[in-house]
């Protein structure tokens, strides 16, 4: 309760009384304290999902190993051949 008293005092001489070159040190604070709190916001995520189940993971790497394998079927439906036409043709003189 103390400090919620303390940051609500703060607030108040921050919008009522502090001069300028005050309020850009305190806009200065308060942009260091948000980017804390994301930080620890963010780590904390992190640690929840560490904490999936062994069968999310699972599922996770076969999605990804699947998708893989669609992506490199894919590519095997590509003619090799095209690229030493093309070379051929782009060449501007011809051999005698």
């Amino acid at each position: 309760m103390f400090y919620l008293i303390l940051a609500i005092m703060l607030v108040l001489f921050y919008i009522f009384a502090a001069p300028n070159h005050i309020k850009g040190t305190i806009n200065l604070m308060v942009a260091v304290f948000f980017l804390v709190g994301l930080c620890i916001a963010l780590l904390l995520a992190f640690l929840k999902v560490l904490e999936f189940p062994s069968q999310v993971w699972l599922g996770l790497i076969t999605v990804l190993i699947g998708l893989w394998a669609m992506r490199d079927i894919y590519c095997l439906d590509k003619d090799p051949g095209n690229k030493e036409k093309k070379s051929r043709r782009s060449r501007s003189y011809r051999y005698r």
